[in-house]
């Protein structure tokens, strides 16, 4: 038996490999100095090893390649953690306490039928040929490899106001365009990851501003600044030099047809070889049968497929408004369709759960149900498809999403163990210390930011933590003052930055989950090749950002020097991909 045909938990050297980096890892956590001064009396420390559960799952994922065994055996050890010293009850009571619970929250509940009722109207649209004949219409346009990765780009910006309408929207219609164009399956989940994100972070209206707005003016009026909390996240929005550079990253990458390191062999190898997803890949979902290719001899019609998509994107932001403006008028304030500030009320309205239960998931489930419904009067009424062919398409989406499902309860029962079992967040907070110098402060507040995304795979919860521990230290520090006050506002950037980096491209963050099942690329491979890029970016905002700008430099010098150095970067460590071999 050839080397590669062995499992990899059977190879020793894979196992020394792994017990040595994670002895690495443990050592390196045990010696760094923290101070818990900086946490909030209410709030439990973490004790060092809090870090070892997140750290764990990645550490076996990037090993032995399996997401599933890497979640579950982090689980176990986060429960034990958590519950030590009752080991004999501690699993029952961590899959109560950080499993149960989350399928008592309905926007989870909602997640699994948007998730569900979506795909199962992508593959109706497939069916009926809607996606062969609008990929044929999209084809004028995207005529080779570089046009198809930027269209996909575009559409992802063009669906800003949610980041998980954008991810399986974009991947599932833009999957068989790009598998034509033999762009790799890794590549697509990244073009929809790095657009999805970034994008609804710094959007100006979407489903995260009432969220982001909530903290910023809780912080406001707890310190008594000058600007509230919009204005205080319009005021960032310069400094956000994650968020715009990850944009830049994915539009120069495209449009110059280059790549290096894991993603340009996964270009390579889909170019060259046709081999779109790699020898061994585990996709989340599993790949349509020949049974569900377009029957044969009946019409491909674009609009079988545009249509319905259609109607859950504007289904979405319209449902999202009319809910959203009704509480607001239920509440005795006026609303004008002409005042954008009233637009980010009604939208508040709606994403905030005490308001309305299950939040802005409820109104996109049920605008992919109704597109879903669409798709099937469309098909069945033009006679391209029977009721029965309809409904067996709908109806497959459910058992090829079971392990989607598995990973994104495991991925939803990991971020309970780090917030409110092991506590990984407040640990590192204490990593700040107290004694910090403020030029460093932004930079030192992205990288724990980051840190606490990545570990914890929530964005909304490290942002939730930080904004209202870090902005006030920030403020006792003097970075509020006249001649530091940028200092603040790049604090309160980075956080935000650090937030998005964890949300982009952790393994056990759902968006990230959800980008990998669109694309329908294994998991694993579309985090380890997606991380080189979000590290080299991370680099980048953290050195000619946050802390050459807390220097002094102006922040416009940022927006120049980003692309001249990602464009140098390609040119030289980076390789053309190679012209693909159609069929």
């Amino acid at each position: 038996m050839e080397v590669s045909e062995i499992p990899l938990w059977k190879r020793p050297k894979r196992w020394v490999s792994f017990g040595g980096v994670y002895l690495a890892v443990c050592l390196f956590f045990w010696l760094l100095p923290t101070d818990s001064a900086v946490v909030p009396e209410d709030r439990t420390v973490g004790h060092w090893t809090s870090i070892l559960p997140p750290i764990f799952a990645v550490i076996v994922a990037l090993h032995f390649r399996t997401l599933v065994w890497a979640l579950s055996s982090a689980f176990v050890l986060g429960t034990f953690l958590a519950h030590a010293p009752d080991y004999l009850s501690a699993l029952p009571l961590g899959i109560k306490n950080f499993i149960w619970v989350n399928f008592t929250q309905q926007f989870n509940l909602y997640i699994f039928a948007f998730l569900f009722s979506l795909v199962g109207l992508i593959h109706v649209a497939y069916r009926c040929g809607g996606i062969h004949g609008l990929v044929a219409k999209i084809n004028r346009v995207a005529k080779g490899p570089r046009s198809t990765k930027l269209a996909t780009s575009l559409a992802g910006l063009a669906i800003f106001f949610d980041d998980y309408s954008n991810t399986v929207v974009v991947g599932s219609t833009m999957r068989a365009l790009s598998d034509k164009w033999k762009i790799s399956r890794e590549k697509l989940a990244y073009l929809v990851d790095s657009t999805t994100a970034p994008i609804a972070g710094v959007a100006l209206l979407s489903t995260w501003i009432a969220f982001e707005v909530f903290f910023f003016n809780q912080v406001s009026e707890q310190l008594g600044l000058e600007e509230g909390g919009y204005a205080m996240f319009v005021r960032i929005l310069p400094y956000r030099f994650y968020c715009w550079g990850t944009l830049f990253f994915v539009f120069l990458t495209s449009a110059l047809g280059r790549d290096f390191g894991p993603m340009y062999k996964a270009e390579e190898r889909a170019a060259l070889e046709g081999k779109l997803i790699a020898d061994g890949a585990r996709l989340l979902t599993r790949e349509k049968g020949g049974a569900f290719e377009p029957v044969q001899g009946k019409p491909q019609r674009w609009f079988n497929a545009i249509v319905p998509l259609i109607i859950v994107i504007g289904g979405t932001l319209g449902g999202i408004l009319f809910l959203g403006r009704a509480k607001v008028l239920a509440d005795g304030t006026g609303f004008s369709l002409a005042h954008l500030s009233d637009w980010r009320a009604a939208f508040g309205m709606v994403t905030d759960p005490s308001r309305t239960p299950g939040g802005a998931m409820k109104i996109l489930f049920l605008a992919s149900f109704t597109g879903g419904l669409v798709v099937v009067v469309m098909a069945v009424s033009q006679k391209i498809l029977t009721v029965k062919e309809a409904g067996k398409a709908y109806m497959r989406a459910l058992p090829t999403l079971w392990m989607a499902f598995f990973i994104l309860i495991m991925a939803w029962g990991m971020s309970k163990i780090c917030t409110d079992g092991v506590h990984t967040d407040t640990y590192l907070i204490s990593l700040l210390g107290g004694r910090i110098e403020l030029l460093f402060l932004p930079l030192f507040v992205f990288l724990v930011s980051s840190g606490m995304s990545f570990s914890t795979g929530t964005s909304f919860g490290t942002m939730a933590i930080l904004i209202p521990v870090i902005l006030p230290l920030a403020h006792a520090l003097g970075a509020y003052g006249e001649e530091h006050r940028i200092i603040f506002w790049l604090t309160a950037a980075a956080i935000m930055d650090g937030a998005i980096f964890g949300d982009h491209c952790s393994p056990i963050s759902d968006t990230t989950v959800l980008s990998s099942i669109s694309a329908g690329c294994d998991h694993i491979d579309h985090v380890s090749t997606q991380i080189a890029y979000s590290l080299t970016t991370m680099v980048i905002a953290g050195s000619i950002g946050y802390l050459a700008t807390a220097s002094g430099m102006p922040v416009w010098i940022y927006f120049l020097l980003f692309p001249t150095l990602t464009i140098g970067l390609l040119m030289t460590i980076g390789k053309k991909v190679p012209d693909p071999i159609i069929d």
